[in-house]
């Protein structure tokens, strides 16, 4: 049976080219002109996606999104806006008001029809998974980022790598912050809001489900999802919602080809907790003394938590320039453990990324820096 997909939008124009354009794919079409009547057809109708504009008369795409996350016939739908607003704060307010993909116009016709399939083939999965009362086979790879001690650079090398895995390879990537109220991914992204998560967080953690984590993520606009846990200080208290995060890294690969945990420093008892869903790790270390000493002990601790130490990656992050620094060679002799990779200084375009929220590879993507994350990416691709 063909999937259905109700499309919103003011212009009549919009309607008939982009409902004709998915009839000829073989999605069966309703339409709606407004918010009050498209909010009426998807209860009646329970279309599998809606394609939501955002300007309309009455109603804006953001109410009516809201609205339909707050009932319980269509809180699962996948909503796709698609709209001429193309501002970062309209994008947010879009991501956050609950839509799953923000697409501005005007969009090539191949993209919007590769977020359709893509969105629905995922809420196929979920809603399978949930009907079986269990998650579907693990079909993704699970990479936990973390670091001996903070300040080294792992929601870098989380934030960066997944975008590279994502233009690599084109398959999903979910980069998640493992990490409430002390990771910089929201931040570094430009995300303000997670009260949904908080909400998630709170559920009872076997009720929590694929559907629900999916609704969850934030789409950016490089195309990889972000789980985007609280951010404040005070929200570090979620740390103890050990079950639910445990919960969360299960089934986070049933959505994603690849899940990025962005784990942060040392040990906690929630990193202990999903170590066992994580299929390798990246360890990220700085060439210095101290912090090869400090890294030399996590990973003989994560070996004693039975991570075997041939799923241990260590990427050497050089955050200043300085002769005083230990090369590669030494760095690896002392300790003991292979190097994957070498991310070297780039403090200016550090700097530049955190302050307009751009990542450092789509900043500048044929710097130096950028290739060393394709290298980097490129070898966990290939150790498939």
């Amino acid at each position: 049976m063909a999937d259905k997909v109700l499309i919103v939008d003011d212009d009549v124009e919009t309607l008939r080219l982009v409902g004709l354009m998915l009839e000829r794919q073989g999605y069966n079409i309703s339409a709606a002109d407004n918010g009050e009547r498209a909010i009426k057809r998807a209860q009646a109708d329970r279309p599998d996606l809606v394609l939501l504009d955002v300007m309309m008369p009455d109603m804006s795409g953001y109410e009516v999104a809201k609205q339909l996350r707050a009932s319980e016939i269509t809180a699962n739908v996948p909503i796709i806006m698609f709209t001429a607003k193309a501002q970062v704060d309209d994008r947010i307010e879009g991501l956050e008001s609950g839509a799953d993909a923000y697409l501005t116009k005007p969009t090539q016709p191949r993209e919007l029809l590769a977020q359709v399939k893509a969105l629905l083939a995922r809420s196929k999965a979920a809603r399978t998974a949930q009907a079986m009362g269990k998650a579907p086979e693990s079909r993704g790879r699970t990479i936990g980022i973390l670091s001996a001690k903070g300040g080294l650079g792992v929601t870098t090398l989380a934030t960066n790598l997944g975008i590279t895995l994502r233009k690599l390879t084109r398959e999903s990537v979910v980069i998640a912050d493992f990490r409430p109220g002390s990771s910089d991914i929201s931040a570094g992204l430009g995300y303000s809001n997670s009260n949904g998560v908080m909400q998630l967080l709170r559920k009872e953690a076997k009720a929590i489900s694929p559907v629900d984590i999916q609704r969850e993520l934030v789409a950016h606009q490089s195309g990889v999802h972000v789980f985007v846990s609280p951010q404040r200080p005070r929200d570090a208290v979620y740390a103890m919602r050990l079950e639910q995060y445990r919960a969360i890294a299960r089934l986070l690969p049933s959505i994603s080809k690849y899940v990025l945990l962005d784990l942060g420093p040392s040990l906690p008892p929630l990193t202990q907790m999903v170590l066992k869903y994580c299929d390798e790790f990246l360890v990220a270390m700085e060439p210095s003394p101290a912090s090869i000493q400090q890294t030399k002990q996590l990973i003989a601790d994560l070996i004693s938590l039975n991570v075997g130490k041939g799923r241990i990656h260590v990427a050497l992050v050089n955050r200043t320039r300085s002769n005083l620094q230990m090369n590669w060679s030494t760095a690896q002799e002392e300790l003991a453990h292979p190097i994957s990779s070498v991310i070297t200084p780039a403090p200016d375009l550090a700097y530049k990324a955190s302050e307009i929220n751009t990542p450092m590879v789509l900043q500048q993507p044929s710097s130096l820096t950028a290739e060393q994350f394709t290298k980097l990416a490129s070898a966990f691709v290939q150790a498939e």
